[in-house]
């Protein structure tokens, strides 16, 4: 009878059952970022990057909505995704790591520092957020608000198919977030807006830009500059703000 045996990939050790092995590399290869196959991988033309690019960008702003039934946790997978196209994506950011015994990447974007990197890599500014003109209102990908901070998290795993003697294989990447909707409606504000006055000292042109809060002082020492009022647009919420300060994403 033969005894099966589960090596870990990235060191000498080995175990008789997976949950050993997979116990080890929690604790061993908690963030690992190596990958022992990488050198037979293909790297993918910069055509297919943007197909899979534009792939995630559609899935995530089709599950953003206007509403108060659109908020709340998400989901969505994608099948068919090559692996080398995750690496090439997300390889090298912090939150990166690869669990080799589950033939698993995973990648964790957290906070507005998050939706910056993630606009990065998808190559478009407006990813996270959707707007309907018609009705001002917008649905957006929740990471950070006045009660803490929300994770954005991309997991690639293999997945596979076993008939007729036949071992079938792809890839699933799967991103799971939370989304927020609101209206918005269009305030006024006024501003103050001195002139650019020119420096004595050296003729640099200087900018003052003054906040509402302290006008009546500015006003009170620009006797002798040129101010002009000017009305900023201002937006905020008018459709109640859902909270999720006890919503956390789990992974998968």
């Amino acid at each position: 009878m033969t005894t099966c045996t589960f090596p870990c990939l990235l060191c000498s050790k080995i175990y008789d059952t997976k949950k050993k092995l997979q116990s080890h590399e929690r604790t061993k290869h908690k963030n690992n970022k190596s990958i022992p196959h990488y050198h037979i991988l293909d790297k993918p033309s910069e055509e297919i990057l943007s197909f899979y690019r534009d792939a995630i960008i559609i899935r995530l702003k089709s599950s953003l909505g206007f509403n108060r039934h659109s908020i709340g946790k998400k989901h969505i997978v994608i099948d068919a995704f090559p692996e080398s196209v995750f690496l090439s994506l997300f390889e090298n950011e912090n939150s990166f790591k690869y669990i080799p015994s589950q033939q698993k990447y995973q990648c964790i974007l957290e906070s507005a520092v998050g939706g910056e990197i993630l606009k990065s890599i998808l190559k478009y500014d407006q990813v996270i957020f959707r707007e309907n003109k018609n009705t001002s209102t917008k649905g957006c990908i929740l990471l950070e608000d006045n009660d803490g901070q929300y994770k954005l998290i991309f997991i690639w795993r293999q997945k596979e198919w076993k008939e007729n003697d036949r071992l079938f294989l792809t890839g699933i990447l799967s991103i799971n977030f939370i989304t927020n909707s609101g209206g918005f409606i269009n305030d006024e504000e006024n501003q103050i807006l001195p002139s650019v006055q020119e420096s004595s000292s050296n003729g640099n042109h200087i900018l003052h830009i003054i906040n509402k809060y302290n006008v009546s002082s500015i006003l009170s020492q620009s006797n002798n500059n040129n101010v002009q009022i000017y009305n900023k647009p201002r937006y905020r919420y008018i459709l109640p703000y859902s909270q999720f300060k006890n919503i956390s994403l789990n992974n998968k």
